[in-house]
């Protein structure tokens, strides 16, 4: 339920912000009533500060940042959230998943 309401608020923002706005306030009640985890994608459409609704390019700025940091600033509270971007293992033979017998 509260993540369609997300789903739903995420979609409706760009037509009626104030629609997807009480649509996310409401997610986030029920979430809390029944103890409820948010998946990480729907975690990163809230801001940690002021926990309100965030949608990137309308009221929130998404910058790269040194050291491979992706920065979410919050344009209501001006919370500045940091989310460290890994780099992918492509070399299979690192974690010991090597086909080929090493001789």
């Amino acid at each position: 339920m509260a993540s369609a309401l997300i789903e739903s608020a995420s979609l409706t923002a760009p037509t009626d912000p104030e629609l997807a706005k009480r649509q996310a306030a409401l997610a986030r009640r029920i979430a809390l009533k029944f103890n409820l985890r948010f998946d990480w994608r729907l975690k990163r459409f809230y801001c940690h500060g002021c926990k309100r609704l965030i949608i990137p390019g309308m009221n929130a700025r998404v910058r790269l940042g040194p050291e491979r940091m992706l920065l979410v600033t919050c344009l209501q509270c001006n919370f500045v959230n940091r989310k460290r971007i890994r780099k992918a293992r492509l070399n299979t033979e690192r974690r010991g998943l090597s086909k080929s017998p090493r001789a």
